[in-house]
């Protein structure tokens, strides 16, 4: 059974992927790094030393360094000294970075929702219930 359930997952993966690199598609005038960088400060709502953004995408500091000069000449970012590490700086988005993330937001339910129109209101139904049950139990695995 392990087995039968790995080979789903894995099978799951490109087929989430495509899906939403499709529904991401023009997206906006970012860079897939720069985007990257964006969305996950957009989603921890909170301003961000470099260490935490380096350590939370995986990212050398020296290779977020370049993207972090780009994004804040472009006005997506603004660097703040840190009050309680006088070494560090704290990186919080601008209204653009913020307004960027809810276009691009945005725009993926519209597409997605298009998407869904293809479906009989019962595979809407099924989709959306094992749609929650995965989130459920891979929330469940991680813990």
């Amino acid at each position: 059974m392990i087995e039968s359930i790995a080979k789903e997952y894995i099978s799951l993966i490109p087929n989430l992927f495509d899906s939403f690199s499709e529904l991401n598609k023009d997206s906006g005038a970012l860079s897939h790094m720069q985007n990257h960088v964006i969305e996950f400060m957009y989603f921890q709502q909170r301003a961000l030393n470099l260490k935490e953004i380096s350590n939370g995408l995986n990212i050398a500091k020296q290779q977020l360094t370049n993207i972090m000069k780009d994004l804040e000449a472009s006005g997506y970012i603004v660097k703040t000294p840190d009050i309680k590490d006088k070494r560090a700086v704290l990186v919080s988005l601008t209204a653009a970075g913020k307004d960027i993330q809810e276009k691009k937001w945005t725009n993926i339910y519209h597409h997605f929702s298009e998407r869904l129109t293809k479906l009989s209101d019962e595979e809407r139904i099924d989709l959306q219930f094992a749609l929650h049950k995965v989130n459920i139990l891979l929330k469940k695995m991680k813990n």
